[in-house]
């Protein structure tokens, strides 16, 4: 029976499953784009069958979802680096906590109580704290990142690349010459090999990237 449907009940499960998928994402920006993909199928399908309150209603959700992408892409972003001491900052052990379970998935050897001797600064854009650093520098002139965790609804990619420029300008300016990372879970890695980071082939899971 399923495989009598029309063509255009298709492409209303199509407009419908796409919707439903755009409302699983935690970024706003991939959100917007691909509710913006269901509401134009969803658009042809009550324009094909005449359906006119289905074809209006999701026109103007279109324009809606190009109105506020255009805003995205014109507003320019503005990120900091904003040190913080583990010691004394109040609210850097309220941010791990409240991320606790997303950033043991991604970094799973973290741990609070290492934290001694280490360095921490946020990533903030438009002042909102969207990335942790946690990091220590070593005396070969190495940085070693144990924790590179951004909040789920800015995974975007722009914070890193923020970071890797502004903040290897100072390193580089201290006379540190690398990055290292050492990382097991997949999605973080193809995260690594996006930043430049490259896999030692002879000690698999170690990621070093030239500053």
């Amino acid at each position: 029976m399923i495989l009598n449907l029309e063509w255009t009940e298709w492409l209303g499960y199509l407009a419908s499953i796409t919707v439903a998928i755009s409302l699983m994402m935690s970024n706003i920006r991939r959100l917007r784009w691909i509710n913006l993909l269901g509401a134009l199928i969803f658009t042809l399908y009550g324009a094909i069958l005449e359906l006119y309150p289905i074809l209006v209603v999701n026109a103007f959700i279109v324009g809606v979802n190009i109105y506020y992408l255009f805003r995205m892409y014109l507003t320019r972003d503005r990120f900091h680096l904003l040190p913080v001491s583990h010691a004394s900052s109040i609210f850097l052990p309220h941010f791990i906590q409240y991320y606790r379970q997303d950033i043991s998935e991604h970094f799973p050897a973290f741990d609070t109580e290492h934290l001694a001797g280490k360095e921490a600064l946020f990533i903030t854009r438009n002042v909102i704290p969207v990335g942790l650093i946690i990091y220590e520098e070593k005396p070969d002139k190495t940085i070693h990142i144990h924790l590179d965790f951004a909040i789920p609804m800015y995974r975007d990619y722009e914070n890193a690349a923020y970071f890797f420029q502004e903040f290897s300008t100072l390193m580089a300016a201290k006379g540190f010459r690398r990055y290292i990372s050492y990382c097991k879970v997949p999605v973080h890695q193809r995260y690594l090999r996006r930043m430049k980071f490259e896999e030692d082939q002879e000690e698999p899971g170690r990621f070093v990237r030239r500053i």
